[in-house]
């Protein structure tokens, strides 16, 4: 870090130095799409006054927290210390960012209701679709125009204000990274920027010399494509890697690498700090409290630590202790296990199912993960590219086919109101399959089942009705065994029993074909042996394969070309197999 050396100029500058209940003041800048080698490898001055640290984005690959390294998730995440799975922004055309996990501003603002907050965004959607909800608590704010635009309107503020927290979002290496990909041009925007980093830190320092405490934290959304620099959007180690630079000292979350992390995946990026410690620093620095209840995945930067680099894998929650003392853990806002000094490592003796948020703490700071126990009940196809699932806990998510991902806005709650006539069953479905585009069959836990008429969108009238041997011929005696349903090719379905046997029915002749049930096993079933008495619902993706979810949070792709299970299953259901479904 270099000494800045403040001209005669600068210190001229009038601005009224504020008295507010801020006594430490906040300038955020994020550069789009900035490149963290690229730093190093340009004439970057004014970053060299700063002390600088790789950082890593998108969440932890394969996991809950995975979210796509673009501007969206990116900014959701840098200003409200959340992943997508809490903040609920997965791609630039989101709407709202989930208002359980507050953006920066309002805490801010809720804070102290005199709090001067400006916020200048290159990039709109930031304002205009992920925090629009938050601009009325704003004083100063701008969107769109260009990077000079904005910077000019953030020094203004620095200049002449009071301000107490300053964002500011300039674009310029991400535009050029997209038109001309890495190159001349790139390295030129990312030296203009440094630029108008130099221009800032220079009017907060000479803040600092009327006796205000600031601040200063810069970053990036995302990293860029290998080697070319075209592009984002993927889990490649270019792609997640970051920077966070910063003008103060900071404690070892930032100065520290885990040079031996959990998870050494990306050659041991998440030993680095992670984006979502932003927003926590940053309240801590301006001595904003917060509870159990943020849920932020990251232990500040600044003052005192909690859990470090908290990971959780097969079921095991594992960390770096921040200090020697206590970890209260809590599921829920509640506490449920407090560990002795020194433990690093907890799973959970009794998991409940469905969305589970866990927090850690340690000298009054929190560290929060969110783990969703998935207990499929049913999934089925639909009569367009759409499949649904259903899960214990009563909710629903509705999966593109084609874009192989849960669409946007899910899981939600199945109600009467987007199932109707299914709402008041939905704890008690355990199977389902798509018979045709005129009707799906939903099966439930008390030996009744509903036929739903796809084209009015409603159970129809009269259900549900007892499965006997009247509506089910030959099912009446597994009524109340029945873990899943697959729709096979040509008129077969197969139901599979919680006792690991099997029973195939023929929708032509309506009826259970002799000589069923059977086990099964490896020779009726290649490869599904092993999970006979795990199968909590099945799903026919196409002619060719099929999709077996276990009780474990597992999945196996069936081959229905070859009749096996696909080698390399069991794999886990996470956002990099099954993205959204959660």
């Amino acid at each position: 870090m270099k000494l800045p050396v403040l001209s005669s100029a600068l210190l001229a500058l009038s601005f009224t130095a504020s008295a507010d209940a801020f006594e430490n003041k906040v300038l955020l800048i994020g550069i789009d799409g900035l490149q963290y080698e690229k730093i190093g490898a340009n004439n970057t001055p004014n970053f060299d006054r700063l002390y600088l640290t790789q950082a890593y984005t998108g969440g932890i690959a394969k996991t809950q927290t995975q979210q796509k390294t673009k501007s969206g998730p990116g900014w959701a995440t840098i200003l409200t210390g959340v992943w997508v799975n809490k903040h609920q922004v997965p791609s630039n055309d989101s709407g709202l960012a989930n208002k359980a996990y507050p953006s920066l501003y309002r805490y801010i603002a809720e804070h102290d209701a005199n709090a001067d907050i400006s916020s200048f965004s290159t990039w709109g959607p930031i304002h205009t679709q992920f925090f629009s909800d938050d601009v009325a608590l704003m004083d100063r704010r701008s969107e769109g125009g260009s990077d000079d635009d904005n910077l000019n309107k953030a020094l203004a503020t620095l200049n002449s204000g009071s301000p107490d927290f300053v964002f500011l979002h300039l674009d310029e290496p991400d535009a050029v990274g997209h038109s001309l990909c890495f190159g001349s041009a790139y390295n030129k925007s990312v030296e203009d920027a440094d630029k108008r980093l130099g221009k800032l830190l220079d009017a907060v320092e000479a803040r600092e010399q009327s006796g205000e405490n600031w601040l200063v934290m810069v970053t990036t959304d995302h990293g860029r494509t290998p080697v070319v620099g075209c592009h984002h959007g993927e889990q490649t180690e270019p792609e997640k890697t970051i920077f966070i630079a910063t003008n103060k000292v900071l404690n070892k979350e930032f100065s520290s690498k885990d040079v031996n992390p959990a998870n050494t995946d990306f050659s041991g990026l998440y030993g680095y700090p992670a984006q979502t410690a932003i927003v926590p620093t940053i309240l801590s620095y301006m001595g904003i409290e917060t509870n159990v209840q943020a849920g932020f995945e990251s232990t500040p930067m600044y003052g005192d630590l909690g859990v470090r680099k908290l990971n959780y894998g097969n079921k095991l929650f594992t960390w770096l202790n921040g200090a020697n003392v206590q970890t209260r853990v809590y599921r829920n806002d509640q506490l449920i296990e407090t560990l002795p000094a020194g433990v690093a490592q907890w799973q959970d003796p009794q998991p409940v199912s469905g969305i589970n948020n866990y927090s850690f703490e340690q000298q009054g700071v929190h560290v929060g993960y969110r783990v969703t126990e998935l207990k499929l009940s049913a999934a089925h196809q639909w009569h367009n590219t759409k499949s649904y699932f259903f899960s214990e806990d009563a909710r629903y998510w509705r999966y593109d086919t084609v874009l192989d991902k849960t669409d946007d806005g899910y899981p939600v709650s199945v109600t009467n109101g987007n199932w109707p006539g299914l709402g008041d069953y939905a704890e008690q479905i355990r199977a389902s399959f798509y018979k045709d585009s005129g009707t799906v069959y939903y099966f439930l836990s008390d030996g009744q089942y509903l036929s739903y008429d796809v084209q009015s969108d409603k159970v129809r009238a009269g259900y549900p009705k007892t499965i006997d041997n009247n509506t089910w011929p030959g099912l009446a005696a597994y009524a109340n065994k029945i873990t899943a349903t697959l729709r096979w090719t040509s008129d077969k379905v197969y139901f599979f029993l919680d006792d690991g046997q099997y029973l195939r029915y023929d929708l032509g002749d309506d009826r259970v074909d002799s000589g069923y049930p059977k086990a099964v096993n490896d020779n009726t079933w290649p490869g599904l042996g092993a999970y006979a008495t795990k199968i909590s619902a099945a799903l026919k993706w196409n002619d060719t394969r099929a999709y077996f979810f276990l009780t474990d949070g597992r999945y196996l792709r069936y081959s229905i070309t070859f009749d096996k299970v696909d080698a390399g299953y069991p794999k886990a259901i996470d956002n990099g197999t099954w993205p959204g479904l959660q």
